[in-house]
C-alpha cells in the first residue's frame, strides 16, 4: 500500500521548472533583451525576466551570448516532397513510402528551427501530411506542429503531371471540382478527412500558359465557384490560401473572401493595399522561385526556361518590394520542396529586398503563427505561450545568415537540438 501511495504522490507531482538563459531574446514583440531568462513549466513559458531568481538545484541551460527567438512558423510548404526527381517519387513512390520520406524531412526541418509549419499540398502522397501531424502530436516522431491542406483544390485539367500520354491515368496532385456544388462537397469531404486549412488553384499553367518569357496560367474557377468555397471553408472554421499568379487572380481571390496570396508574382501596389484593407495575408515564397532558376531543385533547366525564371524572379522582386509599401500583412513561406532545413533562407530574401530584419523575424514568427491560426500558443516568446524557442550563433537583426546556424532547438518545453 505505501509503495502505492508513493507512486500515486510522484505521478502527481509536476515536473521541475527549466530556466532558459538567453544572451539576446527576441520575442517576436518587442525590441531586443540582453541578458534574459525564461522558466518553463509544462511545455510553456511561465516567465520572461532579467533577474528571475533560479532555485538551488534547478534545471539550467545556459545558451551563452546566443540570440534566442521564437521557433520560426513557416506558412507555405510540401513536407512530402523530397530531392531527385519530381515526377519520378510521383510516379514510382507509394504513399507509405512517401510518409516516411516526410517524417525525415520533418526531423530535418525541426532541427533546422522550424517548430510549425503549414503543408499545402502533399503533391500526390494520400494522407501523409495528416498522419505526419498526427504522428508528431502523438509523440511517436519528431518534427514540427503541422497544419495540413491534405490535397488542394483545382478545376479539370488543371495542376498535374504533365508532358504525358492522355491515355495514362497518372496519379492526381489535386482534386477537380467543377462547379459549384462539386466545390462545396470537395471542401466538406476534405474538412471531414481532417484538412486544417484549404488551398485553391487560382490559375494553371499546367492547364494553359498565357505567355512563354514568364510563369502564367489560365485561369480555373468563375466567382461563383470560388465564392462557394470560402463560404464552405469558413463554414467549416477554416482558412483558405490561394495559389496566385496574375493580379486579376489576386482581385477576384480578394473579393471573395481568400485568407491568403500564395505566390503573388505579378501584383499591383493598389491590391496590396486592398488586400491590407481586409486583413489578407501575403506569402511571397522568393525562395523558390529562385532555387527553380538556379537548379537547386527540379534540376536540370533549360535555357528556355533558366530565361523564364530569370524574368519571372525580377517581376516577383518588385511585386515584393511594391508590397513593403503598403501595410499589407506578410507572412513566412519558404515552399522550399525537396531541401528542407532551408527554409530560413526565404528570411533572408525578404531583408535582400527590402524588408526590415525585425519585420522579416516577425513575418516569421507573430505574422506567420497568426496566419495559420495558432497566434494564441505560438509566435511570441511570454508567458502562457509554448514553450517554442530556438537559438542562433549570432545576431540575425545584424545577418539573417545567423538563422543557418540554428544550435537549440525547444518545441512545446521539449529540447529537440542542443548543440554544445
Amino acid at each position: 500500500m505505501l509503495a502505492l501511495l508513493l507512486a500515486a504522490t510522484l505521478a502527481a507531482t509536476p515536473p521541475p521548472d527549466l530556466y532558459v538563459e538567453a544572451g539576446q531574446l527576441l520575442d517576436g514583440k518587442g525590441a531586443p533583451r540582453s541578458h534574459v531568462t525564461l522558466r518553463v513549466r509544462d511545455g510553456k513559458v511561465a516567465e520572461v525576466g532579467a533577474d528571475l531568481p533560479i532555485p538551488a538545484g534547478a534545471r539550467v541551460i545556459d545558451l551563452g551570448n546566443r540570440t534566442v527567438l521564437p521557433g520560426l512558423v513557416d506558412a507555405h510548404t510540401h513536407i512530402a516532397l523530397h530531392a531527385g526527381d519530381y515526377d519520378g517519387q510521383v510516379l514510382r513512390e507509394t504513399p507509405e513510402l512517401r510518409t516516411l520520406w516526410a517524417a525525415a524531412n520533418a526531423r530535418k526541418t525541426l532541427e533546422s528551427g522550424i517548430t510549425t509549419l503549414r503543408d499545402l499540398g502533399n503533391e500526390g502522397s494520400g494522407f501523409a501530411d495528416v498522419a505526419l501531424r498526427d504522428a508528431v502530436e502523438k509523440g511517436l516522431v519528431p518534427g514540427p506542429r503541422i497544419v495540413a491542406a491534405i490535397r488542394p483544390i483545382t478545376s479539370t485539367g488543371a495542376y498535374g503531371l504533365t508532358g504525358y500520354s492522355p491515355y495514362l491515368a497518372v496519379p492526381p496532385l489535386s482534386t477537380s471540382a467543377d462547379g459549384v456544388g462539386e466545390v462545396r462537397k470537395e471542401v466538406r469531404r476534405l474538412l471531414s478527412q481532417g484538412a486544417d486549412v484549404v488551398k485553391i488553384y487560382m490559375e494553371s499553367y499546367e492547364k494553359h500558359e498565357l505567355r512563354h518569357d514568364i510563369l502564367t496560367g489560365a485561369m480555373n474557377y468563375s466567382r461563383e465557384e470560388l465564392s462557394a468555397l470560402v463560404e464552405e471553408a469558413h463554414r467549416g472554421h477554416v482558412k483558405v490560401a490561394a495559389h496566385t499568379y496574375s493580379d486579376a487572380a489576386a482581385r477576384l481571390a480578394i473579393d471573395v473572401g481568400v485568407d491568403s496570396i500564395e505566390h503573388g508574382l505579378y501584383l499591383s501596389e493598389a491590391t496590396f493595399r486592398l488586400m491590407a484593407q481586409k486583413g489578407i495575408f501575403y506569402v511571397p515564397t522568393l525562395l523558390v522561385y529562385e532555387m527553380w532558376r538556379d537548379g537547386e531543385i527540379f534540376a536540370p533547366v533549360s535555357p528556355e526556361q533558366r530565361t523564364k525564371l530569370t524574368n519571372t524572379v525580377k517581376e516577383h522582386t518588385l511585386s515584393f518590394q511594391r508590397a513593403l509599401k503598403t501595410p499589407v500583412r506578410i507572412a513566412f513561406g519558404s515552399d522550399t520542396f525537396e531541401l528542407p532545413g532551408t527554409n530560413a533562407r526565404e528570411l533572408e530574401l525578404m531583408v535582400k529586398y527590402g524588408m526590415r530584419p525585425l519585420d522579416a523575424l516577425r513575418a516569421g514568427t507573430a505574422g506567420s503563427a497568426e496566419l495559420v491560426g495558432l497566434s494564441e500558443r505560438i509566435g511570441t516568446l511570454e508567458p502562457g505561450k509554448a514553450a517554442d524557442l530556438i537559438a542562433v550563433d549570432g545576431n540575425p537583426l545584424e545577418d539573417m545568415k545567423a538563422l543557418r546556424r540554428v544550435v537549440f532547438v525547444m518545441k512545446a518545453g521539449e529540447v529537440y537540438l542542443q548543440q554544445p
